[in-house]
């Protein structure tokens, strides 16, 4: 996913460290396990136009994940820092 690929690289300049970075991204995608069981488990996607139930979204490490569970399928829509302006999709 080439968001992950800019925060990693966004980690790495201001850390100057890999293993931070790494970390970083690690816990990011480790966040995403418990869709699997639990797919409802967070809020819905307040930044969503017309979400229909399915678009949700939660805040790691003060990153936002937005995602959208399908019939067989949970979608990462889009990782971005949740210190910028929220923007709807």
């Amino acid at each position: 996913m080439r968001q992950l690929e800019i925060i990693h690289q966004d980690i790495l300049q201001l850390s100057k460290s890999l293993k931070i970075a790494d970390g970083f991204i690690d816990d990011i995608i480790k966040s995403t396990d418990i869709l699997i069981s639990q797919p409802d488990i967070y809020t819905l996607d307040d930044n969503k136009i017309k979400n229909d139930g399915s678009y949700r979204s939660y805040e790691i490490r003060t990153y936002q994940i937005s995602y959208r569970i399908l019939t067989h399928t949970i979608r990462i829509i889009r990782v971005r820092y949740s210190g910028k302006e929220p923007r709807q999709h």
